[in-house]
This record gives C-alpha cells, structure tokens and sequence, in this order.
C-alpha cells in the first residue's frame, strides 16, 4: 500500500474520531461486549435459552469433564415457544443440589452431597461465578459467570447435560420430537455388552424364575451385567411393594445406565401394576418421566402405555382402540357403525420407528411381508399433547390420542 494510501486511511480515521468525540467515540463504533441472561431449560427436550431468543444445546459430560462451547443460534419465537422453556432453579440457599467454583479459567460443578458432576475450561480467566441453575430433574446446570472482554466485565452463560435420567441426547436443537438414533452428532447410547454363555443362562433362568425366586435370580443376572437393563427393571419391580427405597435406587441405576433399552424399561415401568404403589411418589415420576413432555419418538408412541383410541360417531368416523408394546407388536381394532349396520374389523401386526414415523406392518397369512403390507402413522398436534393420525389404505384413515390411564 503506497504512503499516500496510508496517510489517506489515517486521515480519515482521525477525522471520524475527532467527529465523535475523540478515541472514546470512535470505540463506540465497536462490537459492545455481550451480556447474556440465562433464562431457562427446554422441559420438553435438551437444549436451554439465553436472552430472549438464542437456543443453545448444552455441552454432553462424559467422565465428569466437557470441552468446547455451547452450540447455539437465534430462533423465531414460535419455536420457542414449542420447547417449552421453564424458569431457572437457582442453586443457592440450603435446598440447592450443586455448588460451583472457579479457580482461573477452570470452572467445576459439584454435588452438595459430594462428588464432581463437570469441570470446563472457559475460553477466558473467569473473574466470578454470578449464578448457578440446575434443571426440574437435576440433569442439567447452567453457569452464567463473569469475564472481562473489551476492558468490560461481561456475563456470559454455558451449560452442561450431565446425562442422567437419559439414554441418548436428542441434538438437532430445535426439533423435541426427534430420534437421537437419526441424529449424527448426538453420541450412541451405550450398547449392552456380548451375551456370553452363563449371563444368557442366568437371564432366561430369570424369566423362568417362580415369584418366591424371581428377585434373587434377576440380581444373578445383575451380578454378572450390572446395567443390564432388563435385569434393573425386574429388580425394581419385585422391591417396589415393601423396599421402595431399593426399588427407586433400582430406577434410577436403570436411568444412569446408558443402555439403547433403558428408556423401554422406564416408559413400561410407568404403568405396571407392580409399581402402583409408587405411582404418587415424586421420586418415582421424576425417574421414569411421568410429568414431562417425551424427548424421543419412542416416547411420543409408547409414553401413556402404547394404547391410543378414537372416538366414533355414527356413519361418519369408526371407533378405533389401538394397542402397541414393547415387544414392537400391536393389536388394532376398528369398528364401524351406520343405520344399524356394524362392522368391527381386527388387526394385528408388528411396528417400528422410523424417524418421527411410526411404521406398522400388516402381514397377510402364508405371504412374506412387503412395502404393500406397510402403514404410516405421523404425530401431529392436538391441543396440548400428540395425536396420531394413521392410513392404513382399505379407505382406513383415523386420528387417535392417547389414552390416559
């Protein structure tokens, strides 16, 4: 660049300094060091929102550390809306579950009854931590601290999902009904380990096992695979009745486990009869997710016990009841009623998950099952919770809501 140039670029410079009042002017002109405000976790999925308008997807713990910063980015209010943020817990005060420190850079989150849940490098010296939250189920913190930026003392704000009561973290930001399994970002849950030869034994001897000797011959299975998710399940359940203390250590092993299953075994643990006497128990909801909206396709599906229904009316829309379990199989009855005429048609077949889809298979008896024996569900809204709408072909089309039990 010539002299001139130079000398040309500083002149203008100062002209527009002197224009604003000096150097403090012209600084002005500068990016303003941000502020931000934590202002909550999405109750319906993962990620959380600073500011008004900025979701953020918080950093996965793994081995009590996390690297790296918060993924965020700026969103319409409508699909704020549809994360149902709910307000921060502050961690303070003789109820608060966690305690941070920062020493430098480093800040760490502990548990008031002890142990280290995250330590985090922040991009810059930390001057203070201002506030700490945790989320309703205590399976997210969020930090807003202090650090100095521009020669101003600023707040920024991160958070951490510490995993627990989870089987997989659902990534893309702000889609709450997405499959974690479609989502390459998100990492895998935990597969269960090889199956040798005596746990095989042990588990269908479980099974097998009379009630008198059901709980002893599941913790032979849980010997062997301590996170075996069935075997945690089974446990739980026999405990449930007169150790509910046990049984809830059970659950919440269950949840911490990571197994690809265990999120089954809790959505089944919701409404079996072995856990009645618990069903009030806020510990026991927390756990198996009972008062939160569902975070996975599986929950959306299986969540009220996999039984949908619709109502009919009279030569307009059939009756239907719809039943799915876990083993992927359901039963679907659908009955018609016009002018004193009834038709009460039964199904049954398999299912499976595909994406946000739930897709049913017909098979037709002695044939293999094709493409043409397949049938689409898709969630849609209803109000406050999902429906289900279903085409089925054979001008079969019906929208089913859960049924509450």
């Amino acid at each position: 660049m010539s002299t001139r140039g130079i000398t040309g670029t500083r002149s203008r410079i100062a002209w527009l300094c002197a224009g604003l009042g000096g150097v403090a002017g012209f600084l002005g002109l500068l990016p303003a060091a941000r502020a931000d405000t934590f202002s909550g976790f999405s109750g319906v999925d993962r990620p959380y929102l600073v500011n008004q308008d900025r979701v953020c997807a918080p950093i996965v713990v793994a081995n009590s550390a996390a690297t790296g910063a918060p993924r965020c980015e700026k969103v319409a209010a409508d699909a704020i809306a549809k994360l149902s943020i709910k307000p921060p817990l502050v961690q303070s005060g003789a109820k608060a579950a966690f305690a941070a420190q920062v020493t430098g850079r480093t800040i760490t989150v502990s548990r008031k009854t002890g142990g280290v849940v995250v330590t985090w490098d922040a991009p810059d010296p930390v001057v203070k931590i201002v506030d700490l939250y945790a989320s309703q189920y205590e399976d997210r913190v969020a930090i807003a601290y202090n650090v100095r930026r521009a020669g101003k003392e600023v707040t920024d704000v991160v958070a951490f999902d510490l995993g627990q009561s989870q089987t997989s973290v659902t990534a893309p930001i702000l889609d709450p009904a997405s499959d974690p399994a479609k989502d390459p970002a998100a990492p895998p849950a935990a597969p269960a380990p090889p199956v040798d030869a005596k746990l095989a034994k042990a588990i269908a001897d479980a099974r097998g096992a009379p009630k008198a000797k059901a709980l002893a011959a599941w913790r032979a299975v849980l010997a062997l695979d301590s996170a075996h998710a069935e075997a945690l399940f089974r446990t739980a359940a026999e405990l449930a009745a007169k150790r509910s203390a046990e049984a809830l250590a059970a659950l919440h092993t269950l949840a911490g486990s990571g197994r690809d299953d265990a999120t089954e075994w809790l959505v089944e643990a919701r409404f079996d009869p072995a856990f009645a006497a618990l069903r009030a128990d806020a510990s026991f909801r927390a756990v198996v997710g009972l008062d939160r909206k569902p975070a996975t396709t599986y929950e959306r599906f299986m969540g009220f016990g996999g039984q949908w229904e619709q109502t009919g009316t009279s030569c307009d829309a059939p009756e239907v009841r719809f039943t799915a379990t876990r083993d992927r199989k359901f039963r679907l009855r659908v009955k018609t009623t016009c002018e004193g005429s009834v038709y009460d048609t039964p199904f049954k077949g398999t299912w499976r998950i595909d994406g946000n889809r739930i897709v049913l298979q017909l098979p037709n008896q002695g044939k293999a099952v094709s493409a043409a024996d397949e049938a689409t569900c898709r969630f849609e809204g209803a109000g406050d919770e999902d429906a289900m709408r279903c085409s089925l072909g054979r001008d079969i089309d019906f929208v089913v809501l859960p049924t509450r039990r």
